[in-house]
């Protein structure tokens, strides 16, 4: 079923089509179809269709009209009701049946899927939403009303769809279709600079250079001749890249001054290779967006290849190297591409906390764009785990290892693998002979030999194999060969494949093992009772549970072996392998009573370690009851908010293994209070998968034991995250089922808490008079409890829904309230959250010097508390403020800080959208169009409602066309005034503290 606005006033139905009346009858549906699920003013609809009738004569005709109207609903099966709200008509519908509608939906998800780099989605959801446009719109209306809303359906919907299409088809190479279709655009259009370039990219793409500088010529002169203007940067940048290639010049890229530099440490004593390494200057010659996968088996020397072009081709990637463990493969879970990606935001300095998954990728892409980098990806899994981080990070040349060949990454991204196999005899011997330095005397070839082939050309093994020697004085070469030989049927490493590499290195493995003294081999082997490869000295005394100076000789010991690796000061890793052959020892040599008592002295360890970090993160929040009995000895102590941040930071892969290792070994009590001690701090860093896993396994671990409370927390705590993930019907379910469970235990504070988190999740939907008495429940429930905090957080959320409501005297007054309670508490994150949601409704109505105020002291706030994207989002309404004081110097710093800070795509577009109107007011068109056109770019990456409005506004700045106003846009009654005033109703969802 669909009605149509996009041509003729039609009702389409699997039966055929549904007759519809008369032309007026069919023209007040069309403009209630426009306007659907929003009220129509009568004085509207009349002067649209009867103009020039008496007010009494054109009501008589609508109301038949409307009574055979909701007829035609009511027989349609479309659910349409058609409701009369004082003096105006509203058609409550289904949106996505109506085509204009869903036309703008289809487009919202083609520029989502273009912002992925899925071009193919994006070009098929544009072409489908096209389709929907027939004829001329609202044609069954005449008015001034329609003739606007039909210029705005053009310039703001149809137009802007062809951009989409064209971008997508380009990315694609389509350059012949996207030139046929934009040429025949050109025509009707031919100042439309978008337009234009769309046309210059698909002759460029096809190397016609010459046409297109010759039409590049032509449209200057009718852009010169209608307007008197000359075409925008972006165009006459094509235009010179045009130029150059023609002339066959190259662009020399723009150095940052600080860039990332984060390759690992080259291999010393690096041998061979030579031909793998021309190979990888020959496909890897074009640099920016080139991708090469290197495969072969484990410990083959796949990581050191790619580390070591990287070193030798650093200059050219001047604006830096990345390094990314992706863990495909070892006893942890592979990294989640997200994650990755996270980290790489992290390496380039952007906030993550709160950054949904698509505004992490849209971010990483942006940040990357036109930058000569060199990324390592790992360690990769399979072609899954890695194709998002390079749909995130087109723009790098990249060097993927693992130890399958990433054939899917061939098949649809057409990335060359390259396969690096075991060193040949040649280069095994140059490596061994090196790693003996000197040992390798004269008359034991056949020592040499045989160690070389025993190693299998594995270069791991072959540096185990002469740190034996070394160790070994006493023996020859040969001596040292047999020894290995006889012992090649100890412990077979555990692998998903079961292949012999497995079985050399496990030999290899136990050869080291062995020459351990027995408290160092202990130290090793109990290593693998940690839940992951890397961990820091008070981590390892924890497994030991001996002094620091005993933990750090016994590293030395091992780091000498060659089987662990220093990476800092304080920090050590385990090759992924050794790693899973630690834990093979650790299940074959240990008894059970062993490592329990191991297990247990480390777990104490991570949850003191924890709850000291989350107390320090969060002194004001209640912390979850602390397990009774449990050691606090070489507990993690922390100074600073910072400190305990950092360490979070760095021990997230750890944090994210602990919660499942400790309730694998049934150590349910752990379990569950290591996850709801993450919490907040995962929170602020934007792990939601990781908090996701770890409360999904806590809640089972809460429900194993029987602890209810614990259950009742985690639920609580699993919907707040599945509501940052946008999962909102689980949130729903998980925070109805906490709060049941609090209400069974007679535990008020959760019971609050829990339905304090379930208004925000109908807040988010929409559902504003639905969360308003769920919040004022709360609020009852808190009633003496002294429990302030949620009392605040109740406050602010009542605001915000009563703010969307447009009670903003009543929402003002609730976030006053609040406002009191977290500064008699304490909480400084809080009070920069409410001071700056007060800076913002002061804004909205015009009083700008409270406005400034209170953003001033929120950032203050923010600063204090360490919150970085707090700080952005009191920047940005300070930025907002000072503008509309005339401040235009500092409005423009502000919003520059803001634009860096804030972690929302919209925050972000608003904060160049204010920088573009400074830009403007300084004359300066030229940076106003380029800081709207980012604004724009951010948009499309992110869109929602909201979006779509500044998205539309934004647009409409940069392409200059002031004489048709944008309806959807409130305040923009003259072009002038759209222009200055920035201040427009903001999104009154809170977020989640």
């Amino acid at each position: 079923m669909e009605f149509k606005i996009l041509g003729t006033t039609s009702l389409l139905t699997g039966d055929g089509s549904i007759h519809l009346g008369k032309a007026q009858q069919r023209g007040v549906l069309a403009l209630l179809l426009h306007e659907v699920g929003r009220p129509v003013p009568i004085d509207l609809i009349i002067d649209e269709l009867w103009r020039g009738e008496t007010l009494r004569v054109s009501k008589g005709r609508l109301h038949p009209i409307v009574s055979r109207l909701r007829k035609v609903l009511a027989e349609s099966g479309s659910g349409g009701q058609l409701r009369k709200e004082g003096a105006a008509y509203r058609l409550d519908l289904d949106p996505m049946l109506v085509d204009l509608h869903r036309f703008r939906n289809l487009v919202t998800k083609a520029r989502q899927a273009s912002a992925s780099d899925d071009h193919f989605l994006a070009k098929t959801l544009v072409q489908e939403a096209l389709e929907l446009w027939h004829g001329k719109p609202l044609a069954d209306l005449s008015g001034t009303w329609s003739d606007h809303c039909r210029a705005q359906m053009e310039q703001f919907d149809r137009l802007p769809a062809y951009y989409v299409l064209f971008d997508s088809q380009l990315q694609l190479g389509e350059y012949s279709e996207v030139m046929s279709a934009v040429g025949r655009l050109v025509d009707e259009h031919d100042t439309e600079e978008m337009f234009a370039r769309h046309y210059m990219r698909s002759l460029d793409g096809m190397g016609k250079y010459s046409k297109a500088l010759e039409f590049y010529s032509e449209f200057c002169s009718r852009l010169e001749y209608a307007v008197g203007a000359e075409p925008g940067p972006e165009m006459r940048e094509l235009y010179r890249a045009v130029l150059r290639k023609q002339a066959g010049t190259a662009i020399v890229s723009k150095i940052d001054p600080e860039p990332p530099r984060q390759l690992e440490r080259d291999i010393p004593n690096f041998v061979g290779r030579k031909n793998l390494l021309v190979r990888l200057d020959a496909l890897l010659a074009a640099g920016q967006g080139q991708v090469v996968a290197l495969h072969g088996m484990p410990a083959a020397g796949k990581t050191s290849l790619a580390t070591r072009w990287a070193h030798h081709r650093k200059s050219r990637f001047p604006d830096g190297q990345l390094f990314v463990n992706l863990s495909g493969h070892g006893p942890t879970a592979p990294m989640a591409p997200d994650d990755a990606i996270a980290i790489l935001l992290a390496s380039l300095g952007v906030p993550l906390d709160r950054l949904t998954v698509d505004e992490r990728r849209v971010r990483l892409r942006r940040s990357l764009s036109g930058k000569n980098i060199v990324l390592i990806l790992d360690n990769a899994r399979d072609a899954a785990q890695v194709r998002p981080i390079l749909a995130a990070a087109a723009d790098c040349c990249c060097l993927v290892t693992s130890r399958i060949e990433l054939k899917g990454l061939t098949i649809r991204e057409g990335v060359r693998t390259v396969e690096v196999p075991p060193l040949t005899q040649e280069e095994s011997t140059a490596l061994l002979l090196a790693e003996l330095d000197g040992r390798g005397r004269s008359g034991e070839d056949d020592g040499l030999a045989e160690l070389v082939r025993l190693a299998q050309g594995l270069p791991l093994c072959l540096r185990i194999i002469a740190q034996l020697a070394v160790d070994r004085p006493y023996l020859t070469l040969l001596e040292l060969a047999d020894e290995l030989r006889r012992q090649e049927g100890l412990g077979l490493l555990d692998s998903a494949d079961s292949d012999d590499e497995c079985t050399t290195l496990s030999c290899a493995f136990s050869w080291s093992y062995r020459a351990l003294p027995t408290e160092v081999a202990l130290s090793f082997r109990r290593l693998g009772l940690h839940p992951g490869p890397e961990f820091d000295i008070s981590a390892v005394g924890a497994v030991l549970g001996e002094h620091e100076s005993v933990v750090v000789e016994h590293l030395r010991l091992l780091v000498k072996a060659n089987l662990v690796r220093q990476i800092s000061a304080s920090r050590f890793r385990l090759h992924d392998l050794l790693f899973g052959y630690a834990v093979d020892l650790a299940r074959l040599e240990e008894t059970p009573d062993q490592r329990e008592l191991v297990l247990n002295r480390l777990l104490d360890w991570y949850l003191a370690s924890t709850w000291n970090a989350a107390q320090r993160v969060t002194p004001e929040r209640t912390r979850v009851p602390m397990l009774n009995g449990i050691s606090w000895h070489g507990a993690v102590k922390f100074d600073t908010v910072s400190s305990a941040l950092d360490w979070f930071a760095r021990e997230q892969t750890n944090l994210a293994a602990v919660v499942s290792h400790a309730a694998r070994h049934g150590f349910h009590d752990h379990a569950w209070r290591l996850a709801a001690n993450m919490n907040e701090s995962y929170d602020r860093f934007g792990f939601y998968e990781d908090l996701r896993l770890s409360h999904e396994i806590a809640l089972s671990s809460a429900r194993e034991l029987g602890h209810r409370e614990g259950e009742c927390g985690t639920l609580n705590n699993l919907g707040v995250v599945l509501h940052w993930l946008g999962r909102y019907d689980e949130a729903r379910q998980m925070l109805s089922a906490a709060a049941v469970l609090a209400d069974e235990l007679g535990h008020r504070e959760l019971s609050a808490l829990s339905r304090q988190n379930l208004g925000s999740v109908h807040l988010k939907a929409g559902q504003t008079r639905i969360a308003i008495a769920i919040y004022e429940k709360v609020l009852d429930l808190l009633r003496g409890m002294g429990e302030r905090i949620i009392e605040a957080c109740a406050l602010d959320q009542l605001a915000n829904a009563h703010h969307q409501m447009e009670l903003d005297e009543v929402a003002l007054d609730y976030h006053e309230q609040a406002l009191v309670i977290r500064e008699e508490v304490g909480d400084v994150r809080g009070q920069g959250t409410t001071l700056t949601e007060l800076a913002k409704m002061y804004h909205e109505h015009g009083e700008s010097n409270k406005a400034l105020s209170c953003s001033e002291r929120a950032l203050e706030a923010h600063t204090r508390s360490g919150d970085k994207s707090g700080m952005g989002e009191a920047l940005l309404v300070m930025s907002e403020a000072l503008y509309d004081l005339g401040s235009f110097v500092q409005s423009a710093d502000a919003a520059e800080k803001a634009t860096g800070l804030c972690r929302h795509a919209h925050s972000q577009a608003r904060a160049w959208h204010v920088l573009g109107h400074v830009r403007a007011i300084a004359d300066d068109l030229t940076a106003a169009a380029d800081c709207w056109r980012q604004a724009a770019d951010l948009l499309r990456g992110a869109p929602g409602q909201e979006d779509d409005l500044l998205l539309a506004h934004v647009q409409a700045h940069r392409e200059a066309r002031w004489s048709i106003p944008d309806p959807r846009i409130e305040g923009t009654a003259t072009p002038r005034e759209s222009d200055l005033s920035l201040r427009s109703r903001h999104d009154g969802v809170p977020s989640t503290e």
